[in-house]
């Protein structure tokens, strides 16, 4: 039994917080009077109308707040004796044990989603109030509908994460049905469709998918590839509202009929964010959560989840906190989960946009290894195709709402930026110095001592493998608060105000939707005008980032959408657009290419390039964006430095174009 203080901090804090409110809520409505010293005479304000009966404020003592805070007392104490008892016992376990048998699944069900959901809303808070520090917002008012946004987002997940893992399943399949013992297809698709709201997404798809074989779906970014994942793993029609057409058999089972969670045994699923899916504290339980739900007794759990962590070069990791890991780590841990269960089929959304190249050669190895040992039946969704060629056998494309079966690759599309020839050397002048910055978490140093400048007009790209410390660097570049760290156009920004930060040094995070904080493009775009004043709107400047023009039809209605729902690159360019509005002299970018298709990821390079050459090129603004994409990173970047083992060091004077 391990105690889990965590818990008990948490619930601490959860009990202060309420005694708090007790007593404010006394103080706001009637006054805390009563005996004692009187501290404030405040008058009582009655209210009117269907009101009448309540007023505001009144005198205020100290026996009155005595009073308040005792009240609040006996249900202070439930909350930390919650809290110590859950810092005893895993709560959650005894949740997921009883949503699978005994009378109160469904009540039990609820908890388990509620308990593993409810930590999110504190690290959804804590981003935001990053992300305000970023935006240089004081209030907290505006953070509210986005850590309310980002908390339900977190719940769908995990609720989603637990389905496809079989979370209270009540008649699960076994893994060994005659089919998937048998060469008969694992998945076959019969003029099926895809629709959402009387919608078609996807149409007219036939094809069979047999086991042992590797088959790379491709296309272009809101193509509807995650849906087609979704329509095989049964999430799209029995989770998302969505409606089947046509036939959609896995494993000789009927898709239209059979929920996700009946087909966990021999249907894995690993989806694009994966952070938001995972339902336990440690890796070990993480990867072992489907075959406890499963009922597999603890012995073979054991083995099999040390057997699938070896497989993926993790074993490291098992007793590693989930909210320590990487975002490599983390897409690593979600394939682990997926497989442990020995599935037939394989469903992976863009396993690679989050790791560096050693991870990619891991997670491709363990890949061709499911296929080639254990004729499992894998799908990738992928952008850069281009990785997994050497192992694909089919590829389906999407096209048009129509999805193509061929055995052939599609015609590569290579990146050509226009040219746009770096001013000469001796033109360019330093505009922001790195001086000895050092990033320490738990006690462990990240980054030790970095040193660099960067030139007004470039554009450099930092590299390293996952886990380096990129996001680290650039975080404490932003919100540096170390004297004489981190001088801009020759102010120390440790030294500055938010608002003159802003002005001086931004910073687009990798997570940009944590910057949005309205519910429409246009009140985002409103929002920071009125915060920094910009010499160019920033609807127009989101129009320019995009290559559209600011009133053309197509962009007034972007405008009118929600930032959640626009693509991942016009995500990316609505929060270059926002960090761009007090004109900084330096502008941070995290993972700029992550998750796009070549042409989005050309619309955001040149974003970028169009950021840097603010007004003329020796006197632009400096652009420093971390990267895993090498490609990206040499048609873009002038030149790169990478962060290795806690240094940073030049990888090479210049990159060719």
């Amino acid at each position: 039994m391990r105690f889990h203080a965590g818990a008990l901090r948490t619930a601490a804090l959860v009990a202060a917080v309420f005694v708090a409110t007790r007593v404010v809520y006394r103080v706001v409505f009637g006054g805390a009077g009563g005996s004692g010293i009187l501290l404030l005479d405040l008058p009582r304000i009655p209210l009117g109308g269907p009101f009448a009966h309540v007023a505001l404020f009144g005198p205020i003592t100290t026996g009155g707040l005595w009073n308040a805070a005792v009240s609040a007392l006996p249900f202070a104490a439930v909350i930390l004796a919650f809290g110590l008892v859950n810092a005893v016992i895993d709560m959650r376990r005894l949740f997921v044990h009883g949503s699978t048998r005994g009378p109160l699944r469904a009540i039990s069900r609820s908890l388990v989603i509620a308990w593993s959901t409810a930590p999110a809303l504190a690290q959804a808070v804590r981003r935001l109030r990053r992300a305000a520090a970023l935006r240089g917002e004081r209030g907290t008012a505006a953070l509210l509908v986005p850590v309310f946004e980002q908390t339900i987002e977190r719940a769908l997940a995990l609720a989603a994460s637990m389905e496809v893992r079989g979370f209270a399943a009540r008649h699960p399949l076994p893994a060994a049905t005659p089919v998937a013992e048998t060469l008969a297809p694992v998945a076959e698709l019969a003029d099926a469709g895809l629709h959402r709201d009387g919608t078609p997404l996807l149409s007219g798809m036939t094809f069979t998918i047999t086991p042992g074989t590797f088959t790379v779906l491709v296309g272009p970014t809101g193509a509807g590839k995650s849906s087609l994942l979704r329509g095989l793993d049964g999430l799209f029609q029995h989770f998302d509202g969505g409606h089947q057409s046509g036939r959609i058999r896995v494993a000789g089972v009927d898709r239209a009929t059979t929920p996700p969670r009946e087909t966990a045994a021999f249907v894995g699923s690993v989806a694009q964010n994966v952070r938001l899916g995972f339902a336990t504290a440690t890796v070990r339980e993480e990867i072992g959560f489907a075959l406890a739900v499963q009922g597999v007794a603890e012995p073979a759990r054991t083995e099999r989840v040390r057997a699938t962590a070896e497989l993926l070069t993790i074993g490291h990791l098992l007793d590693r906190d989930i909210i320590a890991l990487s975002a490599g780590e983390a897409t690593l841990v979600a394939i682990a989960a997926a497989v442990v269960a020995r599935p037939r089929l394989l469903l992976v959304d863009e396993p690679l946009a989050e790791l560096d190249d050693a991870a990619r050669l891991r997670v491709s190895a363990a890949l061709r290894g499911l296929v080639r040992e254990h004729g499992v039946a894998v799908i990738v969704a992928e952008h850069q195709w281009e990785l997994w060629q050497p192992l694909a056998e089919q590829w389906l494309q999407i096209d048009g709402g129509r999805v193509r079966v061929s055995a052939e690759a599609p015609a590569a599309r290579l990146e050509t930026p226009p040219a746009a020839p770096a001013p000469a050397a001796d033109a360019r002048h330093p505009l922001a110095h790195v001086r000895g910055l050092s990033v320490a978490h738990d006690g462990a140093t990240v980054v030790d001592g970095a040193a660099f400048e960067l030139a007004a007009g470039e554009l450099v790209a930092l590299s390293g493998q996952n886990g380096a410390g990129k996001s680290s660097l650039l975080l404490a570049m932003a919100l540096a608060d170390a004297a004489g760290t981190v001088l801009v156009a020759g102010d120390d920004v440790a030294a500055l105000t938010p608002a003159q930060r802003r002005r001086r040094i931004a910073l687009v995070p990798e997570r940009v939707d944590e910057l949005f904080l309205q519910t429409s493009v246009a009140a985002e775009c409103r929002r920071a005008d009125r915060a920094d004043s910009p010499a160019v709107p920033t609807d127009t400047t989101f129009a320019l980032l995009l290559g559209q023009d600011a009133g053309s039809p197509s962009h007034m209605a972007l405008l009118l959408r929600h930032p959640r729902d626009l693509s991942a690159g016009q995500q990316l360019c609505l929060a270059l657009a926002i960090q761009l509005a007090p004109a900084p002299d330096v502008l941070l970018v995290d993972e700029p290419s992550r998750g796009l298709d070549p042409a989005t990821r050309q619309m955001v390079g040149l974003a970028l390039q169009r950021a840097a050459q603010h007004g003329e090129p020796e006197s632009g603004r400096a652009v420093l964006f971390a990267t895993h994409d090498a490609g990206f990173a040499r048609s873009y970047a002038e030149r790169r430095l990478r962060l290795a083992d806690g240094r940073l060091r030049a990888e090479d004077a210049a990159v060719p174009r």
